[in-house]
C-alpha cells in the first residue's frame, strides 16, 4: 500500500499540510517531505523543509515531526500580518484621500481606512 501524498494535521491549534514535493517550484528539493504551515493571520503560509530541518523521510515522519515540534513549542508566538489598526497608522500621506477638513457643522474625530485609503472621520457636530 502507497503512503497518502498529502495529509492533513492538526498540531498546535493550526491547520497543516505535510506532503512529498514533486515538483521544482518554490522552496525545497523535489522528493523532499514539506509542511505547510499557517501564520495567525489565516491568510499567510510558510513552506517549511522537513528533510533539511527535522530530517524526516517519509510523509509519516514529516507528520510525527510537526506534532513533536508543536508539543515541544507550545507558547511559539507566530509573526503575523499587520490589522487594519495598525496599517492606517503607517500609511504615507500620498495614500491619503479626501479633503483635508471636514464639511460645515462637522468635526474631525480621527481617521477612518475607506476603500484602501485613510480618509477623515466627520462627525456632525453638537
Amino acid at each position: 500500500m502507497k503512503a497518502p501524498k498529502k495529509v492533513k494535521v492538526t498540531a498546535g491549534g493550526e491547520k497543516h499540510v505535510v506532503y512529498k514535493k514533486t515538483t521544482k517550484k518554490g522552496e525545497g528539493k523535489v522528493g523532499n517531505i514539506m509542511v505547510n504551515h499557517p501564520t495567525k493571520d489565516k491568510g499567510q503560509w510558510d513552506t517549511i523543509d522537513l528533510t533539511a530541518k527535522g530530517r524526516a523521510k517519509t510523509v509519516k515522519q514529516g507528520v510525527a515531526a510537526t506534532k513533536k515540534w508543536h508539543k515541544d513549542n507550545p507558547d511559539y508566538k507566530y509573526k503575523g500580518k499587520a490589522t487594519a489598526t495598525k496599517k492606517t497608522r503607517s500609511l504615507p500621506k500620498s495614500k491619503l484621500g479626501g479633503a483635508k477638513n471636514c464639511w460645515p457643522g462637522y468635526t474631525k474625530k480621527g481617521t477612518k481606512l475607506l476603500n484602501g485609503k485613510v480618509v477623515n472621520n466627520c462627525v456632525k457636530g453638537m
